[in-house]
């Protein structure tokens, strides 16, 4: 495993730069960048906001966070050779807004592209975070999964799928051209797609599921 700075650079009017201690770890698929040593004392909210991104947030026994940040190549040309961990580090320097940090009671988690032609690498993030946790979850162009969470859950997507395991408190999430799986969760679900179907496992409590264009389906084990 080595270790690497990434600088991220923070999307403001008046953009400030600052650098990270992240472990990187490279397959031939994808780059893993590993943050954590968040202090989490006071954080009772992830907040997510990203583009061309898939999200999953899973809760944990543990009393801090760890974010993963899946970085795959994308497109014929860019797979076609390897690339250093300097280049990629340039490459997401020059093209994608990118903050991973703690922010008063919450963790930030923002990764955009700063062009239309930042295409050549998917960025995705995994985050651990202590089961007793909410969240507030944004992205376009990728999926969209929570688990093992206790608290109000609000999250969307467009162009992805959403999926819910073993969730409590108030759940709430929509996603546009994607399905919908809910299972082992409870109190106040509610969820809506529009083109695609919800499918709802072992679920109880307040149950509200809306479709255009898809079923949606109940089911119970046994």
């Amino acid at each position: 495993m080595k270790k690497l700075f990434v600088l991220l650079i923070i999307g403001s009017l008046h953009a400030s730069l600052f650098t990270a201690n992240v472990n990187a770890q490279r397959n031939e698929a994808f780059t893993t960048y590993t943050f954590s040593d968040f202090v989490m004392s006071s954080v009772n909210l992830v907040e997510a906001n990203t583009l061309n991104s898939s999200l999953a947030v899973t809760g944990d026994a543990v009393s801090g966070a760890v974010v993963e940040m899946y970085v795959s190549r994308n497109g014929v040309r860019i797979r076609s050779r390897n690339w250093s961990d300097e280049e990629i580090k340039q490459y997401l320097e020059e093209n994608y807004t990118i903050e991973v940090r703690v922010d008063g009671e919450k963790l930030l988690v923002v990764a955009k592209p700063k062009t239309n032609g930042a295409e050549h690498y998917n960025v995705s993030f995994k985050i651990t975070v202590p089961r007793q946790m909410n969240t507030n979850l944004k992205t376009t162009n990728g999926s969209v999964q929570i688990s093992n969470l206790a608290g109000s859950q609000k999250f969307s997507t467009v162009n992805g799928s959403l999926k819910v395991d073993n969730v409590s408190g108030k759940i709430s999430g929509n996603t546009v051209n994607g399905s919908v799986t809910v299972t082992n969760s409870d109190d106040d679900i509610t969820l809506s797609t529009v083109n695609g179907s919800i499918t709802a496992s072992d679920c109880d409590g307040k149950i509200n599921l809306s479709t255009v264009n898809g079923r949606i389906r109940r089911e119970r084990a046994g």
